[in-house]
């Protein structure tokens, strides 16, 4: 597994998480992409998969049970699939894409390298080890589609590779990987996606990353900043990054209002600033779909609305917070950020004993998660009520951007890449003040 704050002077093997105990799953079925292709070792034995097409997994009294030419094994501990040719993969299915996002779905997914399967507190545990380069290979068009141009492709995969070397987050290193197969590390979907262009994005950038003051940059991205980029200490550690800044999402020469007024915030995210990068204009949301992942939503990215009812909301917080409300009063915008994402928003509410009650909610990924039971889309918002008397039927989010805001803006690189920036200048934009450097052959 990677080490935080080492910098790497050869291609790491790195295990990317597939299969959660959270993910709740008790099935999964493996496809060989040619059944010679692979030795299985099932706890001490080895097996040779020449006559084996697919495999069901089940869990069973917390092992792992298969058939085999109708023989059963039961209370197996791991299974483990090496591959015996460096071309071959596994097609496992079914898998969680958006885990705890809006945009769930199952697919299926094409795997290289080694595969493990066991059971973890009572559920499936699948982790996929093989080497960063192929890792980055199917991440650039997970992440986005494989019609983007070359500069994005290759933006897109340096700084995928700068935060996976950063390793700052640790999500998931107390389970044994390094990261998840998911939007809350990185999009990784095996070789679904993978293309001539994400290949030579990867060989182009081979070993290259963005460093500041000799540390890899922890690059986060998002899908669209609204038009403003996000400072990392709004949104997670009370620590800036020199490198993350709030600038406009634009050429250099425009400005953008302190969007920390909330007269400022709101005109601005009901307005259509088409300089921006991200904006309609210049990446029109009619053609965005042949660009974006292949499981991203078809939709309104820059500017979007979003309606849901009291009872709905209601419910959602009951779920979220744990708290017993009764029908929601008011939502009050206390306080922004400098991308217009909330910082503190206040819920006033009337319990099931109709009284009263006031609450405030900190930070933008809170904000997103009571305001909708799908996670909204970003906390830069105006919120309007609808409906007579003190209790509003319904409420409407007018909102800009789509996610945290922080770092690329994909959208945004997309729309700088379609206007003929290179690769550097991207970087150079969303990561200001740092050097674009090979770290490894």
């Amino acid at each position: 597994m990677l080490k935080p704050g080492v910098i790497p002077n050869e291609e790491p093997l790195i295990r990317v998480g597939i299969v959660l105990p959270q993910d709740d799953q008790k099935k999964v079925t493996t496809f060989l992409s040619d059944m010679c292709d692979y030795e299985m070792i099932v706890d001490t034995l080895t097996f040779s998969t020449c006559d084996v097409a697919s495999i069901l997994f089940e869990v069973e009294d917390n092992a792992i049970s298969f058939k085999i030419d109708g023989k059963k094994y039961e209370e197996v501990n791991k299974v483990i699939f090496r591959p015996v040719i460096d071309k071959s993969y596994i097609t496992l299915d079914p898998v969680i894409s958006g885990r705890e996002f809006h945009w769930r779905k199952y697919i299926s997914v094409k795997l290289p390298g080694n595969l493990e399967i066991s059971v973890l507190n009572g559920n499936l545990f699948v982790v996929n080890e093989l080497p960063l380069e192929t890792y980055l290979t199917c991440v650039a068009t997970s992440e986005m589609g494989a019609a983007c141009p070359s500069a994005l492709i290759e933006a897109q995969t340096v700084i995928a590779r700068a935060w996976m070397l950063a390793n700052v987050e640790q999500k998931h290193t107390n389970i044994g990987v390094d990261v998840c197969n998911d939007d809350c590390c990185q999009r990784y979907q095996g070789l679904n996606n993978v293309t001539g262009n994400s290949k030579a994005g990867t060989e182009a950038t081979r070993g290259m990353v963005i460093i500041y003051d000799g540390k890899i940059c922890d690059a986060r991205y998002s899908k669209s900043c609204g038009g403003k980029m996000e400072v990392f200490e709004n949104l997670w550690e009370n620590t800036p990054l020199p490198y993350m800044k709030a600038i406009p999402d634009m050429p250099e020469g425009n400005e953008v209002p302190n969007l920390k007024i909330e007269e400022n915030a709101k005109k601005w995210i009901l307005s259509n600033p088409k300089e921006a990068f991200c904006s309609s204009t210049t990446v029109p949301e009619n053609k965005l779909k042949q660009y974006i992942g292949a499981c991203d939503d078809e939709g309104e990215y820059f500017r979007w609305t979003v309606e849901i009812s009291n009872d709905e909301l209601s419910a959602n917080l009951r779920d979220k917070l744990k708290i017993d409300v009764k029908e929601v009063l008011d939502l009050q915008t206390r306080k922004r950020a400098e991308s217009a994402r909330l910082l503190k928003l206040g819920i006033i509410y009337r319990d099931f004993e109709d009284k009263e009650h006031e609450i405030e909610i900190d930070k933008d990924y809170n904000a997103r998660l009571v305001l909708h039971p799908k996670f909204l889309f970003s906390s830069a918002v105006v919120i309007d009520k609808v409906g007579t008397g003190d209790v509003p039927k319904r409420f409407i989010y007018h909102g800009a951007g789509w996610g945290h805001g922080a770092g690329l803006c994909q959208i945004g690189a997309l729309g700088m890449s379609l206007k003929g920036y290179s690769t550097e200048e991207i970087l150079a934009h969303y990561y200001p003040g740092s050097e674009y450097k090979k770290i490894y052959k």
